[in-house]
């Protein structure tokens, strides 16, 4: 589905592709205070989740799948207390 940008929230929208990941990082880049919202992510390429490990924007929303929520390590993640995004 792709990445919407909204202000200074970008909603990842079911899969993310390796394709979207220079538009993201531009984004991340450009935006001030930027947020990513994960809560309609079904799966991200491992370049999309390097961006945000990276550049480390605040993280709103919570994906279904608990694998993402592990991967990302947010609310309702198994290692949730070290949440490396705050």
């Amino acid at each position: 589905m792709g990445i919407e940008f909204e202000a200074n929230v970008a909603k990842l929208l079911e899969t993310i592709s390796i394709e979207e990941a220079e538009g993201l990082f531009n984004w991340l880049l450009e935006t001030k205070d930027a947020k990513v919202d994960v809560s309609q992510l079904d799966h991200l390429h491992t370049a999309v989740f390097q961006l945000l490990l990276i550049l480390k924007p605040d993280i709103i929303g919570a994906p279904q799948a608990n694998d993402l929520k592990m991967l990302l390590n947010i609310q309702g993640g198994p290692y949730e207390e070290n949440n490396i995004y705050h």
